[in-house]
């Protein structure tokens, strides 16, 4: 008792804990009440007596299969019809002695039995459930051996008489009682090591999850303070001759840096805009706001902000729509995955190249198709574009510069439009990058 308690208010503090402990009570008070029944009212004695046991066995058994912190309630009213219906028999029977002995022990035997099958049930999970429920079946058919023998002593037995037969009943008891108490510790003490176990095994993957953001925080930082800083260092530098050559005369060089500050300002723009959606992407700030669109008039807009890029490396940038195509997701989502798939195919495409841009309606979705001629990937090269940890950063041919994170955008946002992205390619003979959108509108994954 004293054990059960200790473990209660020190280690565990479950409920159960305190049921086996008021077992142990009041079985401990049935013995006191039977050992002073010459001086105490001799019904109340017995009364309270038999009320003790059957008490006893029952909330024993059940805080010892309540072990995993369960309430098993069909279990519970069971036990409490069953301990009622056994007290119902003892008061029935209340001037025969050994029928109450009798059905005293039995009520401890199917107590503790069905204790004993449900501590067996869960041996896959815990070892110690298979010794304790051990111990309790043993001592379970012990007490039918006990009850068997007491009925044939018939009126001839005393319970607690000084004698060999109940000298070994003593004894077995106090060794299974200490059995139980040691085994049902032990075996939370294994469900503590398996929690702790499980625990760390949630903490580890939440640190792997916490690492992997944090590189991916630090690659975000690293693009910030490179690929930003560097377009603006060109913007002043460019602005300093632009305002050299305005001050001396008008001259063609103006109008080229003048070009130059333009597309260094466009692709600094597109820049912030992809750390913009990717930071909102991240935290969950970014919006889905479906709308009825014309496929064909978003692209031809991405197209339009696209050409001057093309023209200066001489691309040819065509659309030509088949049919024209109806969807409803969200305009702004498509349209940054769009600009920037359209700019990576100008970026890796030869002077004098062509890229096509085809729209495919095929049953319930849509497939986009940017195809280019370019200097195409390599199979280890497709798969990490994809991957802001791998940061795939290739120069272009024209040695445009890039962060690697306009790809990366592209495949969260076609996965938060319920899309698909995906890429074919060889190296020397371009790449086709390959979209698919659902034309009804779907919810977006959370």
């Amino acid at each position: 008792m004293a054990l059960f308690i200790y473990q209660y208010f020190y280690h565990h503090k479950q409920w159960y804990l305190l049921l086996v402990a008021l077992g142990i009570t009041l079985q401990t008070s049935a013995i006191i009440l039977y050992g002073n029944r010459d001086v105490l009212p001799p019904l109340l004695t017995l009364r309270l007596n038999n009320f003790f046991l059957v008490a006893c066995f029952a909330l024993t058994s059940f805080g010892l299969i309540s072990f995993d912190g369960k309430i098993r309630k069909k279990l519970l009213r069971l036990f409490i019809v069953s301990g009622l219906l056994f007290y119902a028999a003892i008061l029935l029977f209340e001037d025969n002695f050994t029928i109450i002995s009798i059905i005293r022990i039995v009520s401890c035997s199917f107590f503790y039995a069905i204790g004993a099958f449900y501590l067996f049930v869960n041996k896959k999970k815990y070892k110690f459930s298979i010794l304790l429920s051990g111990v309790l079946l043993l001592y379970s058919l012990f007490q039918l051996f006990r009850a068997f023998k007491v009925f044939q002593l018939g009126e001839s037995y005393v319970f607690l008489q000084n004698s060999t037969f109940n000298n070994w009943f003593l004894i077995i008891s106090i060794l299974v009682i200490s059995s139980i108490s040691i085994g049902f510790i032990m075996l939370l003490k294994e469900i503590d090591q398996k929690t702790i176990l499980r625990k760390n095994k949630i903490i580890e993957q939440d640190k792997r999850k916490l690492e992997a953001l944090h590189q991916t925080q630090n690659k975000l930082f690293s693009i910030i303070a490179h690929d930003l800083r560097s377009p603006f260092i060109n913007i002043l530098g460019l602005s300093d001759i632009l305002m050299d050559n305005v001050k001396k005369s008008a001259d063609p060089e103006s109008e080229k840096c003048t070009e130059l500050i333009n597309t260094t300002a466009k692709n600094t723009l597109n820049l912030l805009d992809n750390l913009l959606n990717w930071a909102k992407s991240q935290t969950g700030e970014l919006g889905f706001s479906p709308e009825k669109i014309q496929l064909s008039e978003v692209i031809q807009e991405i197209i339009g902000l696209k050409m001057a890029n093309a023209k200066s490396k001489n691309i040819s940038l065509k659309y030509s729509p088949s049919n024209d195509i109806e969807l409803i997701t969200d305009k702004n989502i498509l349209g940054t995955i769009l600009r920037n798939l359209i700019a990576n195919a100008i970026k890796f495409t030869n002077y004098g190249g062509h890229i096509e841009v085809v729209t495919t309606a095929n049953g319930q979705q849509v497939e986009i198709s940017i195809n280019d001629n370019g200097v195409g990937m390599t199979a280890e090269t497709i798969r990490k574009i994809f991957d802001l940890s791998t940061n795939v950063t290739l120069p272009g041919t024209a040695n445009e510069n890039g962060s690697g994170l306009g790809l990366v955008l592209c495949k969260e946002f076609v996965e938060k439009l319920n899309g698909k992205l995906w890429v074919e390619s060889e190296v020397g003979k371009g790449s086709n990058f390959k979209f698919t959108l659902p034309l009804a509108t779907v919810d977006p994954p959370k």
